[in-house]
């Protein structure tokens, strides 16, 4: 049966007019649809209902279906929109489950990662820390050095000054000496 119009209608639920009877002009017999197909899944207003009115120009040639075999059908219909719509359900239940477990997991992963980036921070401000302390150790050793060649220093040249004014002091009694006694001293002409 080919179906050219189908037209929506509310009606009451009480007084819901019965379906259009066909006849068919080769047998001449009456076809009642015993069901309308309905393509609605709930109507929102509970106390209206909808009813499908079929109107065909022409009839087809195949074989009607009748009774429980189109209740069949619609059944089966019904039953594969229900399979369906329970995997698209699954399916965005799914897509959720995997979004928020790769946000969960990305949110583990940066929270390690601040954690490394901390403890290494830290360690390298320990690091840090021993090698000032080792700085501040070795300036003080190469202060103290200093301080002790600068030491040394003064003493060599406390000596030398001593070594120094000895000599003078030597110098002015051997020329006193001389001109004393007219002598000229020995180690003068030994340059000579």
């Amino acid at each position: 049966m080919a179906v050219e119009d189908v037209k929506k209608v509310e009606v009451e639920p009480e007084c819901q007019p019965e379906p259009p009877v066909t006849t068919h002009k080769e047998d001449e017999k009456a076809i009642v649809p015993v069901e309308p197909l309905v393509t609605e899944e709930k109507p929102t207003d509970d106390t209206k209902a909808l009813v499908v009115v079929e109107t065909t120009a022409e009839v087809s040639e195949e074989k009607p279906l009748e009774g429980s075999a189109r209740r069949d059908d619609v059944l089966a219909k019904v039953a594969s929109e229900k399979k369906e719509a329970l995997i698209k359900a699954w399916e965005e239940s799914e897509k959720s489950k995997a979004e928020n477990k790769a946000q969960q997991k990305l949110s583990s992963i940066g929270a390690w990662e601040n954690s490394k980036k901390a403890e290494l921070e830290a360690e390298l401000k320990k690091y840090e820390e021993e090698l000032e302390k080792k700085k501040a150790k070795y300036i003080e050793k190469m202060k103290n050095k200093i301080v002790l060649i600068h030491k040394k220093a003064e003493e060599k040249r406390a000596l030398t000054e001593a070594k120094r004014g000895e000599e003078l002091l030597k110098a002015e009694e051997l020329a006193a000496k001389c001109r004393a006694t007219g002598e000229t001293p020995k180690k003068l002409l030994g340059w000579f």
